[in-house]
């Protein structure tokens, strides 16, 4: 399904222009956990070489989450999203490696992991960063 931009939004596509990269750190602290690597699933269903230029271009956080495994830059992709730009561009719910990961978190609580606790609370940092504005310093 596919949904035409309503160009009511300021907001370009995902982390455009929204984030530098020199501030980017800055913005993921306020998510808990945001450089625990060690959080990032170990089967993520890769794609084409020819894809990833597409794929990161689009999704440039997602691409630096699954280059540099820190989970704020996951965070950053959800929070700079625009969901008023098509879905077919831009959406970071619609990717392989969105789905990969909130299972990989999920499966660490239903399965009582010793890093349960952590997971739990990047979950929950999901919500708080598809209910900030982009760039926001608050939590």
């Amino acid at each position: 399904m596919s949904r035409k931009s309503t160009d009511r939004s300021p907001t370009p596509v995902i982390g455009r222009t929204m984030i530098n990269e020199t501030d980017a750190e800055t913005y993921m602290k306020k998510y808990d956990f945001f450089d625990r690597d060690d959080m990032f699933p170990q089967n993520v269903r890769t794609m084409e070489i020819k894809e990833w230029q597409e794929f990161a271009r689009k999704n440039p956080y997602l691409a630096k989450f699954y280059n540099k495994k820190k989970p704020g830059y996951f965070f950053l992709a959800l929070e700079t999203w625009n969901s008023e730009v098509a879905y077919d561009i831009c959406n970071p719910l619609t990717e392989n490696i969105f789905t990969d990961v909130i299972n990989y978190w999920r499966n660490l609580i239903l399965n009582n992991d010793s890093n349960a606790n952590v997971a739990k609370v990047l979950l929950s940092n999901v919500g708080i960063a598809l209910s900030s504005a982009p760039g926001s310093q608050e939590a």
